[in-house]
C-alpha cells in the first residue's frame, strides 16, 4: 500500500472514529461570578468545574463527557432568568445553581416547566421548600440554621436582646433568615428589638446603617448580610460600640469576610455549612484537590457546589431508559456527600448541619 493510499486510510479511520464517539452531556452553572459580591458564585463554580474536571478525568458518566456551560446571574433575578432560558435552549441535562436565593426564587418555575432538574447550590429559602417542582438542593432551609443560632445565642451567651440588620437585595434568603431566627429566639423567650431593613449598593452609607442598627441598647447584633457588607458594617460598629457582640448568617461566612474585615471581625460569631477541620477522608480528599487546582482553601459555597454537582453526576450514571433526572433522585433518594449523607424528602428538600464558628486569628474556630 503506497504513502498515499495509507494516509487516506489512516483518515477514513480517525473520521469513523469521530463519528462513533457519543456527544457530551451538557451541564449548566448559574451564578453571580462578576462584580463586589461574587465571592458565592466564583466559589461555588470553582467546586463545580473540580467535579466535572474529576468525572472527565474518569470517563465521564457511561463513556460520555461532561461540557459546563457557565452563566452569571449577576446577582440579578432578571438576569437568572435569562441565564436559565439560555441553559434550556442549550438543553442542559441539568441546571447547577443558582447560589442565592432570590434568584433560585424567580428561576425555578422556568427549569420546572421545562423539565429540566435544577440542583441549587447555597439556597435556603424557605420559600422553595416542601414544592413538587424541579428543585432540588443538598442543604437543609433557613428554618434549621437559624434555629442553631437562635439556639447559641440564648443559651451559650446568654442573649436576650437582639437586633437584625437586614440586606434585601437578596430577599428570599434574608427574609427568611430573618423570619426564622425571630420566630425561634422569641419562642425560646428572647426579644427581637430594632430590625435595621436596607438595600446594599455602592452608595450605601456604612456608617449611619451601623448606628440605626444597634440603636436600643442590643445585647447583640446579627447581620443578615453578604460577607462584603457584613465587614464593611463590623468596622464601623467596632468603632461605636467596640464590646457589642456581634454574629452573622450563614452568607457573609466566606473567606472574604476575614480578608476584608481583618481586626474588626475578631470574635464574631458566623454560623457556615462547612467544618474547615472535618477530618473525614472525603472531605480532606476534596480540600487537598482544591487547593491544588485553584491554589486556596475551599469556602462553604465551593463545597456545596462540589456535593451537588457530585449528586448529579451519580444521578446521571444510575438513570434508567425512560426515567426523568427528578425521578431517579427520588428513586435512590440518598447520597454521599463531604461531610455526611445527603437524603431528599419527596419534594427535593433535605437537611444538613449547622457549623457554629468564631473568628479567632483569622480563622473560623469551633464555637462552643
Amino acid at each position: 500500500m503506497g504513502p498515499f493510499r495509507l494516509a487516506c486510510l489512516t483518515l477514513a479511520l480517525l473520521a469513523l472514529g469521530a463519528c462513533d464517539a457519543p456527544p457530551p452531556i451538557r451541564l449548566g452553572f448559574i451564578g453571580g461570578i462578576s462584580g463586589a459580591n461574587a465571592d458565592l458564585g466564583s466559589s461555588g463554580r470553582n467546586g463545580v468545574q473540580l467535579a466535572i474536571e474529576q468525572a472527565n478525568a474518569q470517563g465521564g458518566v457511561r463513556g460520555r463527557s461532561i461540557e459546563l456551560l457557565i452563566k452569571d446571574d449577576q446577582l440579578d433575578p432578571e438576569q437568572g432568568q435569562r441565564a436559565t432560558q439560555q441553559l434550556i435552549d442549550a438543553q442542559v441535562a441539568a441546571i447547577l445553581g443558582p447560589m442565592t436565593s432570590t434568584v433560585a426564587v424567580a428561576s425555578a418555575p422556568l427549569a420546572t416547566r421545562a423539565g429540566v432538574l435544577m440542583m441549587a447550590g447555597t439556597v435556603t429559602t424557605q420559600a422553595l421548600a416542601g414544592v413538587d417542582d424541579q428543585f432540588f438542593r443538598t442543604i437543609g432551609s433557613t428554618a434549621q440554621h437559624a434555629a442553631i443560632m437562635a439556639n447559641y445565642l440564648y443559651d451559650k451567651r446568654a442573649i436576650r436582646l437582639v437586633n437584625l440588620a437586614v440586606d434585601l437585595r437578596n430577599q428570599a434568603y434574608s427574609k427568611s433568615w430573618q423570619d426564622d431566627f425571630s420566630r425561634h429566639f422569641q419562642s425560646l423567650g428572647g426579644r427581637i428589638g430594632h430590625v435595621q431593613h436596607y438595600t446594599s449598593s455602592a452608595q450605601t452609607d456604612f456608617v449611619s446603617l451601623a448606628n440605626s442598627a444597634r440603636s436600643g441598647q442590643p445585647h447583640a447584633l446579627v447581620l443578615i448580610t453578604s460577607a462584603l457588607d457584613a465587614a464593611l458594617l463590623c468596622n464601623q460598629l467596632r468603632q461605636q460600640q467596640p464590646d457589642l457582640l456581634l454574629a452573622t448568617s450563614e452568607w457573609a461566612g466566606t473567606g472574604e469576610l476575614i480578608e476584608l474585615g481583618g481586626r474588626a471581625v475578631e470574635g464574631v460569631v458566623v454560623p457556615n455549612y462547612l467544618d474547615q477541620h472535618s477530618q473525614t477522608p472525603a472531605f480532606m480528599a476534596f480540600r487537598t484537590a482544591y487547593r491544588q487546582r485553584f491554589q486556596h482553601d475551599p469556602g462553604y459555597p465551593a463545597l456545596v457546589a462540589y456535593n451537588a454537582a457530585q449528586v448529579v453526576l451519580q444521578a446521571l450514571s444510575a438513570q434508567q431508559p425512560g426515567e426523568s433526572l427528578k425521578q431517579t433522585l427520588l428513586r435512590q433518594r440518598d447520597y454521599p456527600g463531604l461531610l455526611g449523607p445527603i437524603h431528599f424528602d419527596d419534594f427535593g428538600d433535605t437537611r444538613s448541619h449547622t457549623y457554629l464558628t468564631l473568628i479567632r486569628n483569622g480563622e473560623f474556630i469551633n464555637a462552643h
